[in-house]
C-alpha cells in the first residue's frame, strides 16, 4: 500500500501576486475559515443561481465551503486567464463537469478545507477528513474490489483507496456510479475509458487524506496553500 502513497508534499503560500504557471498541475489547499473574508465579495462574482443554491444548503459549514470553491475556482481561473472573474463562463462535457477555454479544474471539501486543482488536461481531485468513527467494513463489499479489499487493512488504507477512486470518477466527469468495484485503483495509472488517469495519493499531517488523478502523465506539479 505504501507504494502508492506519495510521501513528500511541499505547501507553498500562495499569494495573489504569483503567476499561475499553465505548464504544472497547479494545487491549491484553501482553509474554509477565508469565508470570514469573502462573504461580501462573493455577492459579486458567483452568479444568482450559484448564490441560490448556496442559501438552500441546511448547514451553515455546507454553504461556506460551497461558496468558497466557487469563489477561489472563479478568481484563480480569472488570473491563470488574465481575465475579470465576472467574465468567466463555464462549459461542460457531456457529464456536466465544466471547464474553460481548455482549462480543466476540479474542486473538492472536507472538514476545514476546500481543494482545488487545475490543469489543462482532465483532472479531478478529492480530501477527506479521517472520520476516525468510521464503521468502513460495512461499505467494503460495495465500493471495492478483491485486489482492494486485500489491501485495506485498517482506516488509512480505506480513504486511500476512497479518495483514489473519487478523484479518477471526477477526473472523467462521471462521478460515483452503481459499479464501483469494477474500477482498479491499486495501480499509479488507473485506466477508464481507454484513457489512462495518472493517480497521486497523500496523507496529509493535520488528519486528511488527498488524491488527483490526472490525464497528464508524468506532470510536474505546484502546490499552495492560500490564505
Amino acid at each position: 500500500m505504501n507504494n502508492l502513497i506519495n510521501h513528500v508534499l511541499h505547501w507553498q503560500v500562495y499569494d495573489k501576486s504569483i503567476i499561475i504557471d499553465d505548464n504544472y498541475i497547479n494545487v491549491f489547499k484553501i482553509s474554509v475559515d477565508i469565508y470570514q473574508t469573502i462573504k461580501d465579495s462573493c455577492k459579486l462574482i458567483l452568479t444568482s443561481d450559484e448564490l441560490n443554491k448556496a442559501n438552500r444548503f441546511a448547514q451553515e459549514d455546507d454553504k461556506k465551503r460551497y461558496i468558497v470553491g466557487k469563489f477561489y475556482s472563479k478568481m484563480l481561473l480569472a488570473k491563470m486567464m488574465d481575465k475579470k472573474p465576472t467574465d468567466i463562463h463555464f462549459e461542460f462535457n457531456k457529464y456536466k463537469k465544466p471547464y474553460i477555454n481548455n482549462i480543466h479544474f476540479n474542486i473538492s471539501h472536507s472538514g476545514d478545507y476546500v481543494v482545488i486543482g487545475l490543469s489543462t488536461n482532465a483532472i479531478g481531485v478529492d480530501i477527506e477528513y479521517i472520520n476516525t468513527n468510521l464503521d468502513y467494513q460495512n461499505l467494503i463489499y460495495q465500493c471495492f474490489n478483491g485486489k482492494e479489499i486485500k489491501m485495506i487493512t485498517d482506516l488509512y488504507s480505506f480513504y486511500l483507496f476512497w479518495t483514489r477512486k473519487e478523484a479518477l470518477l471526477k477526473a472523467t466527469g462521471e462521478g460515483l456510479t452503481d459499479n464501483l468495484p469494477a474500477i482498479d485503483c491499486t495501480v499509479k495509472n488507473a485506466e477508464r475509458f481507454g484513457v489512462f488517469y495518472e493517480l497521486k495519493s497523500f496523507k496529509l499531517n493535520d488528519g486528511y487524506f488527498l488524491s488527483i488523478a490526472s490525464s497528464k502523465h508524468q506532470s510536474m506539479y505546484k502546490y499552495w496553500h492560500l490564505t
